[in-house]
């Protein structure tokens, strides 16, 4: 079914229902799975690297190891902090094109367009979405770059101060258009898979709508996208208040049976997997620890049961991402409409249809007799037509 659009803020709440999608979460929860692996393995790799003992690395940081100590006065340690962090980006980058894709789709009317779909739409057209953040950040770092030349033009004994003084204005329109690429470049992280996903656009015009937008609809984005939060804050809230409520029931029912070292165990899942990282405060619903309520299980059970508690705040952590893709897709096509009055939802099949005629054709009669075009019949054998006339 098409969803109807008006292209204007009150479109945006839409994003809470939309990320409630178990195709979308799945996305993102694959994507996790993936930058997690990704921190685990360089973060350990860097220990090595250091020449830090695995063994007392991992009593206290597990699955969710912390750079810290020795590790940052290595430098092919920072290096392959760099390297998984940036795989980590890159892993959740394409799973905002995909979840961008499958909602536009959505929207459409498409509701069996399939993460495999998503997955071949990723692959073609994957470029722009780490581009144009990587052109930005090169950009801002030449800026950078730029401004400590001055500084050191500034520096220099008489001359300098003066050349520092006349140049005060220029140097501050720079400053202004380094902040605009700042803003453009935290914002390529929400807005260049949408743009992708509903344009098909290359990395120049990516680029070219993300400053167009940021520029030209700076209100509009603003209120759009603080909108676009609180609604999928309550809807995190609402979602959280409801798994909360079925472990507290499944918790519940299980200790009248099997007493509380079920749900001590899931509730210390993620102390048992990042004891660093999490310390004592790691309960899913006891918020003074699982201590108070019961001894929680070890060995094979307690691992899968602590594995278990993070897949639960993976799915959480899943849809407040996915709900901003969609709010994200929701957003940009209200606000292309508003900047160029351009429906992309209709140019979308628009072009479908472009597609549909090249590779099937027009036919000819339709177009004489109504000016339209329309599809041409598919060629028909000759010894087929015979076998229907001896039939008939």
């Amino acid at each position: 079914m098409v969803h109807k659009l008006s292209f204007d803020v009150r479109d945006v709440p839409a994003c809470a229902r939309y990320g409630m999608s178990a195709r979308k979460m799945w996305i993102f929860l694959k994507a996790m799975l993936f930058a997690w692996a990704s921190w685990i393995v360089f973060v350990y790799l860097g220990y090595l690297a250091a020449g830090e003992s695995l063994a007392a690395r991992w009593s206290s940081g597990r699955l969710v190891p912390l750079p810290a100590g020795i590790f940052w006065e290595s430098w092919p340690s920072v290096v392959l902090l760099v390297l998984g962090l940036v795989l980590a980006v890159v892993a959740i980058l394409f799973a905002q094109l995909k979840t961008c894709k499958v909602t536009f789709e959505q929207i459409r009317g498409d509701d069996f367009f399939s993460g495999k779909d998503a997955s071949r739409f990723c692959r073609a057209h994957h470029k722009p979405v780490i581009a144009t953040p990587l052109i930005l950040l090169v950009g801002l770092a030449l800026a950078f770059g730029g401004a400590l030349v001055f500084g050191l033009v500034v520096s220099i004994p008489a001359v300098g101060p003066i050349v520092g003084g006349l140049a005060v204005v220029f140097a501050w329109g720079k400053s202004l258009l380094i902040v605009l690429g700042g803003v453009a470049f935290v914002l390529s992280f929400l807005m260049v898979p949408a743009i992708v996903a509903t344009t098909k656009g290359d990395t120049f015009e990516s680029l070219f709508e993300l400053f167009s937008t940021v520029t030209s609809q700076s209100w509009r984005l603003f209120v759009y996208y603080l909108v676009a939060f609180v609604c999928r804050t309550l809807g995190l809230i609402v979602f959280a208040v409801f798994s909360v409520a079925a472990l507290a029931f499944l918790f519940g029912s299980v200790s009248l049976v099997a007493g509380n070292a079920y749900g001590a165990s899931v509730s210390a899942g993620l102390q048992t997997l990042a004891p660093e990282a999490v310390g004592a405060f790691s309960s899913l619903v006891y918020p003074v620890g699982p201590g108070a309520y019961g001894e929680p299980w070890g060995g094979v059970a307690g691992a899968l049961c602590a594995l278990s508690a993070a897949a639960i705040l993976l799915v959480l952590l899943s849809y407040w991402l996915s709900s901003a893709c969609s709010g994200s897709t929701l957003i940009y096509l209200a606000l292309r409409y508003k900047k160029d009055g351009e429906d992309l939802l209709q140019r979308a099949d628009d072009e479908e249809y472009r597609e549909f005629e090249e590779q099937y054709g027009v036919g000819e009669e339709r177009k004489e007799e109504t000016g339209e075009p329309a599809q041409r019949r598919p060629e028909i054998d000759e010894d087929d037509e015979t076998e229907e006339d001896e039939e008939d």
